[in-house]
């Protein structure tokens, strides 16, 4: 293969990769936008020849194994998503940096929001990168505006809580994961749409690597004690290292930094902000606290139906229809289903209703595990969060009519007649807090 043998041989002695070790190293290796990349770009050139030769394998380094791995072992819908990932993908940069000898060999990662078609070396029939397996018209669609037009809703890397953003133990997706991760999945459609197979396509590991990347822009904007410290303390393992050997156990809280890891980004994610500031009167810059209310409701499923729905409290409407800008409105809840195969292929639609119109508050595909390995006997719920602000002022009238909130499992294939999912639960906390501007 065609690389730079100089920056080979500076990285030749990154290929290990333990636990509780430094990493040794020249230089760091270094992840490259998508966009910035093309079908000569060494690490473009090393990441189709490595898959050619794992494809050829049938031991610990084959492409099936990897697969394997993440359908069996990987963690989704709880807060696990980002490290686990994290790893998993470190761990498949050191074998192909070991099997073609382009020993500084990066991951790309490829941003939707930035890079908003897949790049040509992806969707060829002829790039190196090439799965057959896709929806029809992947290689034209822009993914930023599929994306948004399904859902506004996105994690926000200034201002998320690490629940929020990264998800919680036992279960629960964060913003990063339902909202900005399983949509992608979908969109690319094929292999990627199911969690058994999904490792199997090359942009799976490219989307990865820029979910990565949002975590450590993320990462670096927070105080050191963001992270809870049982968190921390989780072990992840089952991985396989560049001579295709078990890595050993992994602690959480010694994988927060990419450079501990021996990798860095070009840049990182350049999209932080996603809310409009604040704004009150003349020569005022903040809104101060006085004091509030906090209302908190819960819907249990019903066997056999998917729908669930809560009403705000008459009294919560009344005073938010008549709200001027001193009141801060902050709507924080969470929806579970029964992780069932029912549960596949279904887009969980959340939506506030006053009168005949309404608005959403999420919509995410779903992505689940439903197979033997670390997950089995614990399938758990499938839970999502969604959020609202200020924003929901813009649907309630006069304050007369109840607002309610509705979710229901929709069937992204409604011709095939299932049954519905079945919905677990529907929690909301509204917090209403009066305020004067300062």
């Amino acid at each position: 293969m065609k690389i730079d043998r100089r920056k080979a041989l500076a990285g030749a002695a990154m290929l290990g990769l333990y636990p509780g070790a430094a990493v040794a190293q020249t230089a760091r290796r270094v992840r490259r936008g998508a966009s910035s990349l093309s079908a000569t770009s060494d690490d473009v050139v090393a990441f189709g020849e490595a898959m050619a030769l794992m494809k050829r394998r049938g031991d610990q380094r084959s492409w099936s194994r990897q697969n394997t791995i993440h359908a069996r072992n990987g963690q989704h819908n709880n807060g696990l998503f980002l490290p686990w990932h994290r790893l998993q993908l470190a761990h498949l940069e050191r074998i192909i940096a070991e099997l073609t000898g382009h020993a500084a060999f990066a991951m790309p990662y490829w941003d939707a929001q930035e890079h908003q078609t897949l790049p040509s070396w992806v969707t060829g029939t002829d790039a190196p990168l090439y799965e057959r397996q896709r929806a029809r018209g992947v290689d034209v669609l822009d993914f930023s505006a599929a994306r948004w037009a399904r859902s506004p809703h996105v994690a926000r890397l200034t201002s998320d809580g690490f629940e929020t953003f990264a998800g919680k133990l036992p279960d629960g997706a964060g913003m990063v994961e339902g909202y900005g991760h399983n949509f992608i999945h979908e969109l690319v459609g094929g292999l990627m749409k199911r969690l058994a197979a999904a490792a199997n396509d090359p942009i799976f590991w490219l989307h990865h690597a820029n979910v990565d990347r949002v975590w450590a822009t993320w990462h670096a904007r927070q105080a050191a004690n963001i992270y809870p410290a049982d968190w921390t303390a989780r072990r992840l393992g089952g991985f396989v290292g560049a001579q295709g050997e078990d890595t050993g156990d992994w602690r959480v809280g010694d994988v927060l930094e990419t450079g501990s890891l021996g990798y860095v980004y070009d840049h990182l994610y350049p999209f932080p902000v996603f809310s409009a500031p604040d704004s009150g009167p003349p020569g005022a810059t903040r809104r101060e606290p006085l004091g509030g209310v906090v209302y908190q409701m819960r819907a249990d499923g019903e066997a056999g139906r998917d729908r669930m729905s809560v009403t705000l409290p008459a009294e919560a409407v009344t005073r938010m229809a008549a709200a001027d800008d001193s009141l801060m409105i902050a709507g924080a809840g969470s929806v579970a289903y029964t992780a069932t195969e029912q549960l596949l292929d279904r887009s969980i639609e959340i939506r506030m209703t006053c009168g005949g119109r309404g608005i959403s508050l999420g919509s995410s595909p779903t992505f689940l595990h439903l197979t033997e390995g670390e997950h089995a006997g614990h399938l758990g719920d499938y839970s999502l969060p969604f959020r609202f602000g200020e924003e929901v002022l813009n649907l309630i009238d006069d304050g007369s009519r109840p607002v309610t909130i509705t979710v229901e499992a929709e069937d992204l294939d409604p011709g095939a007649g299932r049954p519905p999912a079945q919905g677990a639960a529907l929690d909301l906390s509204l917090t209403l807090t009066e305020s004067r501007w300062a």
